[in-house]
């Protein structure tokens, strides 16, 4: 079967279900709907008008809409005219769509990864829309302000916001919630008096915003402003005070912290959330305080680390990684305590102390001689240590693992293990290092190679330094391992004017995948290349004309996704209007079963859990990727987004938010919201499984009631 296959079975029951008989309208959208999706997907715009058509004149509002968003997705600069002229219509939210579509086309990062140059327009065209009439408008331009803009543009979304009268609607509420990431986004500190002033608003999700942005743009002068938010803000509030007295680089503020880390203790008189306890113990690790160190040991004693107590295991993997980072005398044996707890937290514990005993080996070897070493994690985590520790011991340690894998090479856990190896061999620096990876370079198992590209490091005088690169393209150029592909093309950056090297860059133009075509022709036009393509062409899918039509027809359909997990079952809506090729995705591999038995191998608390990866390191998948599906719903507490490797690389990773992460809004395709089962994600720890996901086609109103 072919991911086409796969979608089309996902979908197909809903087609021609006869429910109702659709009118002429109905049937002309969904046609349109259908066309609009084949085009996203193939990343094309045409050459018959169709964007440029029903993007200014469609009778039909959400055509328009739909066609501003699809533009965004498509991303090429060539658009733009269309987007600056749908700036101007009469309709508020074709406005706004266009905005946000001008900020993903023109996003810096974007443009950086292509080496194209920004369009002076948009900023323009942007900046100019922060007056317009509508609060929709202007919170979407300051938005994509925010993604294309210099330091300049922070005075403009400032001057925008002085004017802004606040009267606590949803509307003006979410255009606030925008502009703030905007200002964190541009990394301007003309923004730090007014973020300072929105930290002590009285409204406690303003506060907390304000203050996440204060500490992604590394404002240590707010040290008062964090103090006085724990001693009075919400939980979360409280949570993002503690992240920022820990960016503040000042032991002594570690006292402050101190009320934070026990379970039971009571701040302001109610017991610390698990969100609060990690944001302090990480704070105080990046603190560096050694009077933290009592306390931390004393909070990890004070209730038991095990599968019963998911909040505590948790703070545990969390405090390891704090433990670490302190040079403290005492940490060693705290550390050492830890090893005999459950798996997660014994990998934790063992890559800590790697980094807490690098002067003295012979500790490190005597704490963790019993330490059993069975499972993949357990072992990558033990690679992980080695790498930390450093010194002649851990290199003939990881030399004698790469023995080990490389006589078991034909067993699947080798292949999970190999690249923690390599890795850990890199940054111990072995003088024999390129002669290791020297045979990896031409591996095609793409997480291998990537490892092995990452670490050449060619001698001085080397004639052809280039070609081992250039043929490990060749050798993985037929496959379908993108993430390889691009990661091999960037290597050869350094020899970017070798003839050699420009002939391989003009053959990898011609790569069936996009993405590796746009690598090449980013470093092409690094070289002084003028003749590269500004559009990359299109991409390449399996999904037919057919799945596109049986997306458009069921696509105001509702779809429930239950996932039945080790600590209890969640509930998930999929939005499959707003991204309804991510949503059939998700669907058709559930239907497979593919999700059922895997582990959450990523937990961050008040940030994500993450899972649907079958090698259950975070570089799994299932053998192709989708394409991106950027839309307007916000990441917020219990959304569900494809987690990527870059534009375009999603497959079955996904991940739920613990919390509201505004710094991915319009970054990553949010294709879902938990309905019901937070508080089984809460209290998911590394290693809890998937048992079974099944989906609940088309529900009804009847069975909505329980949810």
């Amino acid at each position: 079967f072919t991911i086409a296959t796969f979608l089309m079975l996902a979908w197909a029951p809903l087609a021609g279900c006869g429910r109702r008989r659709l009118g002429p309208d109905e049937i002309e959208r969904n046609h349109i709907f259908a066309e609009i999706l084949r085009r996203e997907d193939h990343r094309i715009l045409g050459t018959d008008g169709f964007f440029h058509t029903n993007l200014l004149e469609s009778p039909y509002t959400e055509v328009r809409e739909w066609c501003a968003l699809a533009l965004g997705r498509i991303g090429m600069p060539s658009a733009l005219p269309w987007l600056y002229e749908a700036c101007r219509s009469g309709s508020a939210p074709i406005r706004a769509r266009a905005a946000f579509a001008i900020g993903e086309i023109e996003d810096r990062g974007e443009l950086k990864e292509q080496a194209l140059r920004p369009d002076p327009q948009a900023v323009a065209e942007l900046t100019r829309l922060l007056t317009d009439t509508s609060t929709e408008v202007r919170m979407r331009a300051a938005e994509a302000l925010g993604k294309v803009g210099s330091t300049g543009e922070a005075v403009a979304i400032l001057r925008s916001l002085d004017s802004l009268g606040h009267d606590g609607s949803p509307m003006q509420r979410a255009w606030l919630d925008l502009a703030i990431a905007a200002l964190m986004r541009l990394q301007d500190p003309v923004a730090f008096p007014a973020l300072e002033k929105l930290a002590l608003s009285q409204d406690p999700e303003i506060q907390w915003r304000a203050a996440n942005a204060l500490i992604r743009l590394r404002d240590r002068n707010a040290v008062n402003l964090f103090a006085h938010i724990l001693g009075g803000g919400s939980a979360d509030a409280r949570t993002y005070a503690a992240r920022g007295i820990g960016i503040c680089e000042d032991p002594s503020l570690a006292h402050l912290l101190f009320p934070l880390l026990g379970a039971r203790a009571q701040f302001p008189g109610k017991p610390n959330q698990l969100p609060e306890r990690v944001a302090a113990v990480l704070a105080l690790g990046n603190l560096k305080s050694t009077d933290s160190v009592v306390v931390i040991a004393s909070a990890l004693s004070a209730e038991p680390i095990d599968d019963a107590h998911p909040e505590q295991e948790e703070f545990a993997i969390q405090a390891a990684t704090a433990l670490g980072n302190i040079e403290e005398p005492g940490v060693p044996a705290v550390l050492a305590r830890l090893l005999r707890a459950p798996e997660p937290v014994a990998n934790s514990a063992v890559i800590a102390l790697g980094r807490a005993l690098r002067a003295n080996p012979d500790r490190f070897s005597e704490l963790t001689g019993g330490m059993r070493r069975e499972t993949p994690p357990a072992q990558r985590a033990w690679c992980q240590a080695l790498g930390e520790l450093g010194g002649p011991r851990a290199i003939l340690g990881l030399k004698s693992m790469l023995v080990s894998v490389m006589d078991h090479e034909t067993e699947p856990d080798a292949a999970l293990v190999l690249p923690m190896i390599l890795a850990s061999l890199e940054k111990t620096g072995p003088s024999d290092l390129q002669e290791i990876l020297f045979p990896f370079l031409g591996s095609h198992d793409g997480v291998v190679l990537r490892v092995a590209v990452a670490g050449y490091r060619p001698k001085d005088g080397t004639r052809t330094p280039w070609v081992p690169i250039v043929r490990a393209y060749e050798n993985i150029a037929a496959g379908n391992d993108l993430e390889a592909k691009v990661a091999v093309l960037k290597r050869l950056e350094p020899w970017i004017h070798e003839a050699d090297v420009e002939t391989a860059l003009r053959q990898a133009l011609k790569d069936r995948q996009r993405n590796a075509r746009i690598a090449a022709a980013r470093l092409l036009r690094m070289a002084g290349a003028t003749d590269v393509p500004e559009e990359p062409g299109p991409s390449e899918t399996s999904v037919t004309d057919l799945t596109y039509t049986i997306l458009a027809a069921a696509r105001k359909d509702r779809t429930v996704a239950v996932m039945e997990t080790t600590r209890g079952t969640v509930e998930i809506e999929l939005f499959r209007e707003d991204a309804p090729l991510t949503s059939a995705n998700f669907v058709s591999l559930a239907n497979q079963g593919f999700y059922n038995g895997l582990s959450f191998m990523r937990v961050v608390p008040f940030f994500v859990v993450q899972g649907g990866d079958p090698r259950n390191d975070q570089e799994g998948g299932p053998g192709y990727t989708i394409r991106c599906e950027i839309n307007l719903r916000p990441f917020e507490r219990g959304s569900i987004g494809m987690a990527l490797a870059g534009k375009d690389t999603g497959g079955s990773q996904f991940f739920i938010t613990l919390a509201p992460q505004p710094h991915l809004d319009g970054g990553y395709t949010c294709f879902g919201r938990v309905i019901s089962g937070m508080e089984v994600m809460d209290r998911i720890v590394p290693g809890d499984r998937i048992k079974k996901v099944w989906i609940a086609e088309d529900v009804t109103a009847l069975d909505f009631r329980r949810y």
